[in-house]
């Protein structure tokens, strides 16, 4: 596992494969949620420019507003550090026209931050 988040929900990504050409990465991503007898578990695969990963956790140190969004625009998480709200969201478009989304938000606190962002800070940079 390349980023790891166990609190407010568990986020896991892994790195798939790179593109070195234009700087990016295609990662899977999975949330698994379980709260007041709500399960739910969303596994997406997509492509992010390595630049909006920078950007992310750039945007985490400063306490900005940080999206981490794909290129598809199909996978978003966004920390809204002036509310304390952790936002996610994923989509999904089957072959036959058929759409698929599923997305939530979490109260978060100044711990749940740091966390966050130290997982994305940890991960292994190859650029």
């Amino acid at each position: 596992m390349d980023i790891l988040i166990n609190k407010p929900i568990k986020i896991s990504i892994d790195t798939i494969e790179i593109d070195e050409h234009l700087p990016s990465l295609k990662l899977c991503i999975s949330i698994d949620f379980e709260k007041n007898g709500f399960e739910l578990k969303t596994v997406s695969v997509a492509w992010f420019k390595c630049k909006a990963l920078d950007s992310f956790i750039k945007n985490l140190e400063l306490s900005k507003l940080a999206v981490f969004k794909d290129m598809d625009g199909n996978f978003k998480l966004k920390i809204d550090t002036k509310k304390k709200k952790l936002y996610w969201s994923s989509l999904k478009e089957g072959i036959n026209g058929n759409t698929f989304k599923s997305e939530g938000n979490e109260q978060i606190d100044l711990d749940d931050i740091d966390n966050i962002l130290n997982a994305f800070k940890a991960y292994p940079k190859w650029w």
